[in-house]
């Protein structure tokens, strides 16, 4: 398959992986750098576009990741497709997105359920002397416009602006590997690698007679 079509596959992949909640890309690992030290996450995949070639997830503003972006905004993202044995890895920027006209519609649309996660009374990640549920002191059904402007607060929309897409797919006859770059005007620079396999020796015994 030619590297452009490759690239349109995942997109659209990436693309249903938004509202569908069973799919391999829905969830993805998110690194960024704190000093010097790497740091991993499960998050999920909120919106894709690939006319801009980014993707967003949401967070507490509150979570050490929002420190680490504002101190570095060079982040890894990474996706595996365990049934078609294709993993991407991606690199770019983070771009924070909070307290904007949309995000508020964002968060006018999300279930109640899903609101609760950002009133909780401790920043994600904090220690605690002993155990507490981090949940507020009211149910979905009774959130109040004090407690869902609270929420609303804590609430953030981080946007990634892929520089790099490095897509691998695994077979036992050989992987293959390309890596898609793109500038600041989103346009495409391809690069093919073929894997050769390295193939076990069979040693036969030969009997002497």
């Amino acid at each position: 398959m030619e590297p452009t079509k490759i690239l349109k596959t995942e997109y659209e992949e990436l693309y249903n992986a938004v509202e569908n909640g069973k799919h391999e890309y829905h969830c993805f690992y998110l690194a960024t750098v704190n000093l010097k030290t790497p740091r991993l996450r499960t998050v999920v995949l909120r919106s894709f576009d690939k006319n801009e070639n980014s993707l967003s997830f949401h967070t507490d503003l509150r979570s050490n990741k929002i420190k680490e972006i504002k101190s570095n905004q060079n982040i890894s993202a990474l996706f595996y497709n365990k049934k078609r044995k294709v993993q991407i890895r991606m690199n770019g920027n983070a771009v924070l997105n909070e307290n904007s006209n949309r995000l508020k519609n964002i968060w006018s649309t999300m279930k109640p359920e899903s609101k609760l996660c950002y009133m909780g009374p401790f920043p994600p990640g904090e220690t605690l002397d002993h155990f507490q549920p981090n949940l507020p002191n009211h149910n979905a059904q009774n959130i109040t416009d004090e407690n869902d402007n609270k929420g609303y607060n804590n609430f953030c929309k981080i946007t990634i602006y892929l520089e790099e897409l490095d897509w691998l797919k695994l077979d036992y006859r050989g992987h293959r590997r390309i890596l898609f770059t793109f500038d600041k005007n989103f346009c495409l620079e391809i690069f093919d690698f073929t894997f050769v396999l390295t193939f076990l020796l069979i040693l036969s015994r030969y009997e002497l007679l």
